[in-house]
Parts: structure tokens; C-alpha cells; sequence
């Protein structure tokens, strides 16, 4: 693609510059919110990861910016098609979510609105993700299981993108779910192009998905699940999604670890 008064610009490179500035400003709510919730009554540990998170997230959107635009017309291109979109659909929104949940004073209230947060996070994730067929998924941990027989599930339908249902629970008592829990444990990342050069241990079930990103929801020592997002051929994934999944996690981590 080439503007009328500015040098060449590939659709791979004008792509990797709109998520530069997508998540940046994923990583800007980070800093919003860190800074909402400092003075708030919480435990030291909380207080000092979302504000660690914020200033991570500061001066990474001043370096992503700073390294995705180069010239004024990359600049405006930017703004105008990615930022503009970025704020408006869901910074905005987020933003406002997350100062409902940290200004709450029960857990009545507090509740719905952090399951607002899951589904607007599941959805944006299936749909910013640069492929027609996504989907995604919030596995959450499955609470008072006992060691070796933990579980994660996809509780409450919080999946969105094509109209295949994925698979809603995962044991430890398998291998694929082992895995997922060590991810969960370890709080990391996994991006898998191809599903077929798996273990077969490891491979989904059925013809599902063949392609997928799984992060780890997590805040300081507490775990919550995993955000997936999968596609149905290899190659619809890439690694700049993991970028854009993991600040959705992050995201998701701080919202769901606020309580008063």
C-alpha cells in the first residue's frame, strides 16, 4: 500500500503497527486502572502488582508507539483506522468497567459487574483476533478441587466467535489438561500453529481447531484460568496475537483479583 505522498507500506507491516497501537492501548488501561485502585484498601501484594502492571504498562505504550510509528503518515494511518477504534470500542467501555468494580463496596455488587469484564474480554478477543472463524474461550479454575483431580471450565457460556461450541471442561487427570493447569500454575503463555505436530496425546478430540493461543489469567500469586482463542486452520494465528491475548489477560487478572 503506498500513500500519495509517503513511502511503501505492506499490508503485513501496516497490520503489525495496528496491533503496536492496539496493544498499546490494552496495556494503557493497565496504567489507568493501576492508578484508580492505588489508596483503595487491599492487600500489599494486590497493591504492588497492579501498580508494578501500570508502570509496565506506561512505558510500553510509550515504547510501542515510539517503535510502530516512524513517519507521520504511518502516524495518521494509525490513529485514524486502529486508535480510533481501539478507544472508542474498547478502551472506553473497559475502562469504565474496571472504575465500576474497583469503586464497588460489596461483592453483591461487585460480582456481575466482573462478569460483565469476562464476557467483554472473551468477546473482543474473538473479534480483534484477524481471522473470520476465531474463538475464544475463559476456562476458569474450578474451586475447592482437591490435588490431581483439579479442573478448568468454561463456566456461565463465556465463549464467543464461530458457532461451535469448544470443550467446556479440562481434568488434570488427562494430559491435555495437565498441561493446561501447569500453564495456568506457571503463569505463562502457550501458542501452538499447528495442533497436528502435537503429541497425540495432546491433540484436540475432533477436526475443532488446529491452530491456538492459551494464557494464563492470573494476579500476583492468585490464579483465576486461562483465556483461549483458536482457529480452524493453521496459520490464522500468529505470534503478534499472543501479544494482544496476553494484555487481555492481564487485563482480565487485575479486574477479577479487586476485592474489598
Amino acid at each position: 500500500m503506498r500513500d500519495s505522498n509517503g513511502p511503501v507500506l505492506g499490508t503485513g507491516e501496516g497490520l503489525r503497527m495496528g496491533w503496536g497501537a492496539l496493544s498499546a492501548g490494552g496495556l494503557a488501561v493497565l496504567a489507568y486502572a493501576a492508578q484508580m485502585v492505588i489508596g483503595l484498601d487491599m492487600p500489599s501484594w494486590l497493591f504492588w502488582t497492579i501498580t508494578g502492571v501500570g508502570i509496565a504498562a506506561t512505558l510500553a505504550t510509550v515504547a510501542l508507539a515510539r517503535r510502530q510509528v516512524t513517519s507521520a503518515n504511518e502516524a495518521a494511518k494509525v490513529a485514524t483506522k486502529k486508535q480510533r477504534r481501539a478507544f472508542e470500542d474498547m478502551l472506553v467501555p473497559l475502562a469504565t468497567n474496571l472504575e465500576q468494580i474497583v469503586s464497588s463496596s460489596t461483592r453483591a455488587e461487585r460480582s456481575p459487574l466482573q462478569q460483565q469484564f469476562k464476557l467483554a474480554i472473551v468477546s473482543l478477543t474473538a473479534t480483534l483476533v484477524d481471522a473470520s472463524d476465531a474463538r475464544a474461550c475463559f476456562l476458569e479454575e474450578v474451586s475447592g478441587t482437591p490435588s490431581g483431580q483439579r479442573e478448568v471450565k468454561c463456566q456461565n457460556s463465556l465463549w464467543k466467535g464461530r458457532n461451535v461450541a469448544p470443550v467446556t471442561t479440562f481434568k488434570e487427570t488427562s494430559l491435555r489438561g495437565k498441561e493446561l493447569l501447569k500453564l495456568l500454575d506457571e503463569g505463562t503463555s502457550r501458542f501452538v500453529e499447528d495442533v497436528g505436530k502435537l503429541h497425540p496425546d495432546l491433540q484436540p478430540e475432533s477436526d475443532s481447531y488446529r491452530t491456538y493461543i492459551a494464557c494464563a489469567v492470573t494476579a500476583g500469586n492468585v490464579s483465576f484460568g486461562v483465556l483461549t482463542v483458536d482457529c480452524l486452520q493453521p496459520g490464522e494465528l500468529h505470534q503478534d496475537d499472543v501479544v494482544m491475548v496476553e494484555v487481555f489477560a492481564r487485563m482480565l487478572g487485575v479486574a477479577l483479583a479487586v476485592k474489598r
